[in-house]
Order: C-alpha cells, then structure tokens, then sequence
C-alpha cells in the first residue's frame, strides 16, 4: 500500500496567503449586507477605569473562548454589536464617566472581523456632598448613617453604590424599629464643574414590633422546622436584620430554593408587623457530581447523595464516594440539626471506609467518628466527639520499622477528639481578607479500648489582606507535635506528621521532605513546623499571578519546633478564574535541590494553594 503524505508546499503557501489576506478597517453601514462574518476577537484601547473582562462582560457579541478552539467563531451581528457599544456608554456613566466617547473600527480580514473599540474616558464625576434628610430636616455631617454609607464626598459617582445607599438609609431606621420607613433618592450632576450632588430623603413612620408569622408555601417540610430558625418573636422590635438573620438561616437547611419575608404593612395598627414567610422547597433528594484533578493526586472523582429531610426533623443523610490516586473512601454522614432542642448544637454521625496510598505504606480504615458540634456564630463553631476505628497497614517499606524501633501494623484507635474553627474570609475559594484559625487535638489509649496508645494536637492559621495595587498577600502558619503513652510503637505511623508537596511544602514530592530511611522513604515525624508568604495580584483579564516563599520541616521528637534545619522553596504561579474558583498551576523550586528529586515540581490544581 503507497504511504499517505500530507502535501507540505501547497499547505505552507495556503497558510501564507492565509496571513496575507487583506485586512480593511470598516464601519457597520460598510459591511456587506447578507453576508456572514465571524468575530476574530474584540480589542478595547483607552480603558483604564474598566478593565476588558469588565467591558466583555456587558457585550452580546462574544468572542469564541481560548480554550475551545474547536468551536467555531460567533457570528457577529451588527445591530447587536450597535446595541453593545450603547451598552458600554451606559455602562461608563454608571461608573461615574459622563463624558465617555465610544467609537469603534472594524478590521476585516475575509469572514473574520476584529472589533477594535476606541474609549476616551475624559474626566469622571466626583461626588461633591451628600445630604440625609429626616422628616425634612437634615442630619448633620457627623451623624453615624453617613459612615454606613458606601460612598462619600471626594469619591467618584458611581451608580450602584448610590442606589445601594437607598437600600442602607432604609434598612438603618427599620432595623430601629421603624418598619414603615421610605426613602428617595436624588442626584443632580454638574458635568462643566464634574461635580455631583446627593440626597437622600427619608419618612421614617411609626416604630413598631413584630407580630405573629405566617408561613406559605411549604408541602413536605413541617412548619415548625421553618419557625424554630426565626431570629425575632412576637413582641420584640422589629428588625431588618434580624429578617435576614433569618433567611440566612433557611437558606442554609438547604431544603428551599426561594425564602421571603415580608413585613405585612397595611394593618390599622402600625405598631404591629406581621410577617409573610414564603418559601419554595427544592427537591428532597439531591445528586452531586464533581471532580478535578492536579498532579499528584491525579484525577479526582466525587459521587455524593443527599437527603435533605430524612425521616423529618431538617436532619439530613449523605452519602458519598471519592476516588484519587491517594486518598479514596466510601462515607455515610448523619446530621442532627437542633440536638437537645438548641439551635447552636448539630449532632453528626459519620461511618467510613478509607483507603491512603502513599510513599511510606498503604491504609485501609474502617471508620466511625460521633461528634457534637457547637456554633459560637456563623463564623466560629467547636466540636468534641469520639474517634474509633480499624486501621491496617499494607506495603510497608520494610525499613521503616528498623528506622522506627517497630512498628504495630493493624489494630484499633479509640478516644476522644475536639476541634475549634475560627472564619472570618470574605471568599470560600478566593479570599481577599479575614483569616482562618484551626485547632485540633486527639488522644487515644488503651483506657479507651485501643491498640494504640498516643496523643497528637496541631493548630493552623492563615490571613489574608489586600495590599495596594490591587495585590493581596497570603500567609499560613501551621505547628503541631504528638507522643506515645509508653513505648514509641504506640503511636502509629499513619497520624505522624507529613509534609511536602500538595497541601503542603511546594518543590517538593508529595510527602518527601523530612526525615526519611535509608533508601529514601519518609518517616514522618512527631512535630511539624510549615508555613507559606504568597503575594497574589491581577494579570490581565481572568488571569492572575502570584509569587510565593514555603518553608517546613519536620522533628522526629516531640514539642521540638525545627526552626534551625528548615529547607525552603520559592516560585511563581498562575491562576485563571472560573465561576468554580482558579485554575492555578504552581512551579515550585527548593533552595536546595532535594535528594532523588528533580529540582522544581508543578502543581495543577482547581482552587488557591491556601
């Protein structure tokens, strides 16, 4: 059979001619009517109030995505093209620039057109003062209202913080009682001076108090599960945020799609507030599927079905099955809302079969952790509970028990555990500010039951703050030690501690930094010492980058902080921002190159480092 080859000359004088195409600079009314064109990509020039993601964002006419390649390019649509660049004037007067100028010119290149948008921001508006006025009289400047409110005179306008501090005035005086409070507001701008004036016009009405709630809309979930989250009761003084509060609440059983209070106004007595509760509940049952993947754990699966209301009561039952290359488990979680009738107490019962395949062995766990948790706030919330399980080793290195003094492979841990947390982040998968506290300890013994007869406790922070130029810095700190009761093979060798790699120290092999044996298996060790320096900052567009600087070692004695033989590693990264959080790939590279190792390790993962 005669070999098939690709014809190489006539491809390369296609791809050629390809590039020398024409390219004309055209306006709307010059394209060809009744012929289709395709939009290449859309180019802004003159931005900087707004950036392009900004921009894009308000624009029908779409460019085709960078990482689909294989779909073909949108059409572009002139009259919606028309209808955007109105859009994109509107858009900049909302942010304060009156005096935009848009103009556009369109490059052609055969079916391909390339939108390239001439901005002229000129000067924006500044807010020049602002005035609240109660039952027509005005509130001096030093009154507490204008600090809550989302602007202030030297800033410039901007639409939506204003017409939020309608909403704020408001909410201010219903959450003093006042729950027929109406608000106006006004806006006169001087564009030859750029100046603006704002009031806000306020008719406070009766105070008043809560009265009885209805509730409306609820099928299968009792209506007493509804009113024990209410935050108020009859009697108390009305509240907008304790309206919230209350909502809040709702929407976090998980079981309603929709949660609406209405303060039911139109009572001849305006002291008295009922209150409307409409809720839509969402299916019973729920399915979630998930996945991800980076480059040590690999590909990640998850499985996982719900009952929101099992057996009644807003208690809900969950099942779930992970699958990875290092941790895998099948779990079955019980949670008891409202145990001993009080909102703040959750009872969970959480059964589990655990597989961990890593460098030093491979675990097989059989599971069963009762635990009760307690929320000081939405923020802050302890537990205390109980760990009992089964625990086999397989895949031993056989020179770890020689390294070790012995080791006890299979057998049972059983004793007490607690833990307090601590959140104060403004983002679950991106913060920009607040920090996060962990606390953690375990003991279990043969008093309890056990084989094991050890004890272990670590703690973790992480803060995080915005810097200026858009740059935010993260730091993590985490310690922690353990110990045996009696001889060391009492403390067993999977809850030593770890480190290196995912999670962990970058640059290095997952689990490979610390001590190790003889052909280079790690031990673990009984106190851990980590941290991390990363400053994160804007690129262009989604994109976004960071630098970072980790540090940690591990000490083979216990309350022995390493702090003279840490081993350090530092690099870049870059981050692409997706609805479900960035996508960040990590180059870390140790100051030293570590033993049997490459010297930098990439890291791929969905989701900040920390």
């Amino acid at each position: 059979m005669p070999e098939h080859r690709t014809p190489i000359i006539p491809l390369l004088c296609a791809l050629l001619l390809l590039r020398a195409a024409p390219v004309c600079a055209l306006t709307i009314d010059q394209l060809q009517a009744g012929r289709t064109y395709r939009v290449d990509r859309i180019v802004f020039t003159g931005n900087h109030a707004l950036s392009d993601s900004e921009l894009k964002s308000q624009m029908n006419t779409k460019e085709r995505p960078f990482y689909l390649p294989w779909q073909k390019r949108p059409a572009f649509d002139s009259d919606v093209f028309s209808q955007d660049l109105k859009r994109l004037a509107l858009l900049y007067r909302t942010h304060g620039y009156f005096q935009a100028h848009i103009a556009c010119d369109l490059k052609v290149r055969g079916d391909l057109i390339t939108p390239e948008i001439h901005i002229t921001e000129n000067h924006p508006v500044y807010i020049q003062r602002i005035r609240i006025v109660v039952n027509k009289r005005r509130l001096p400047p030093s009154n507490r209202l204008y600090s809550k409110l989302g602007l202030k005179p030297g800033q410039i306008f901007n639409d939506a913080p204003y017409q939020a501090g309608q909403e704020t005035v408001r909410d201010f005086f219903r959450d003093r009682g006042y729950a027929h409070a109406t608000t106006q507001r006004w806006a006169e701008v001087n564009l030859s001076q750029d100046a603006a004036r704002i009031w806000y016009f306020v008719q406070p009405g009766a105070r008043g108090v809560f009265g009885a709630t209805t509730v409306i809309g609820n099928k299968n979930v009792a209506s007493d599960i509804i009113t024990r989250e209410l935050a108020y009761r009859p009697g108390q003084r009305f509240s907008q945020k304790q309206l919230d509060q209350t909502r809040d609440r709702l929407l976090k059983l998980g079981l309603f799609s929709v949660v609406r209070l209405t303060p039911r106004l139109d009572q001849r007595n305006p002291h008295l507030v009922p209150i409307r509760l409409t809720v839509r509940e969402r299916p019973k049952h729920s399915i979630d599927v998930g996945g991800g993947y980076n480059t040590e754990s690999q590909f990640i699966a998850n499985l996982s079905w719900s009952d929101m209301n099992w057996l009644g009561g807003g208690r809900q039952l969950t099942a779930t099955v992970r699958y990875s290359n290092i941790d895998s488990y099948a779990r079955l979680i019980l949670t008891q809302p409202y145990l001993f009738n009080r909102r703040a107490v959750v009872g969970i019962l959480n059964f589990g079969e655990d597989i961990q395949q890593v460098p030093p062995y491979t675990l097989f766990g059989t599971r069963f952790l009762p635990s009760i948790r307690y929320s000081f706030s939405d923020k802050t919330k302890a537990f205390v509970g109980y760990r009992l399980e089964y625990d086999r080793l397989t895949a031993v290195d056989p020179e770890i028990p020689i390294v070790l003094g012995g080791l006890v492979t299979s057998g049972v841990v059983s004793g007490p555990e607690a833990g307090f947390t601590s959140d104060t982040t403004d983002d679950l998968f991106n913060p920009t500010r607040g920090f996060v506290l962990d606390l953690q300890a375990m003991e279990a013994g043969e008093v309890f039951g056990g084989t094991y007869d050890f004890y272990r406790f670590w703690g973790q922070v992480k803060y995080y703050k915005l810097l200026g130029w858009e740059t935010i810095a993260a730091t993590r700190l985490k310690m922690g030690t353990g110990d045996s009761f009696g001889p060391r093979t009492n403390y067993p060798l999977f809850y030593r501690f770890f480190i290196g790699g995912e999670g962990s120290v970058r640059g290095w092999r997952y689990w490979r930094l610390g001590p190790h044996t003889p052909d280079n298996t790690p031990i673990g060790g009984l106190t851990d010492l980590e941290g991390s320096l990363e400053l994160r900052r804007p690129i262009w567009d989604k994109l976004s980058g960071a630098a970072f600087l980790d540090f940690g070692q591990l000490s083979t004695h216990p309350y022995d902080l390493p702090f003279r033989s840490l081993d350090f590693s530092a690099g870049p990264a870059l981050a692409y921002n997706t609805p479900v959080g960035p996508i960040r790939i990590d180059l870390g590279i140790p100051f030293f190159k570590p033993r049997g190792q490459t010297q930098w390790q990439v890291y791929f993962s969905i989701g900040q480092y920390f």
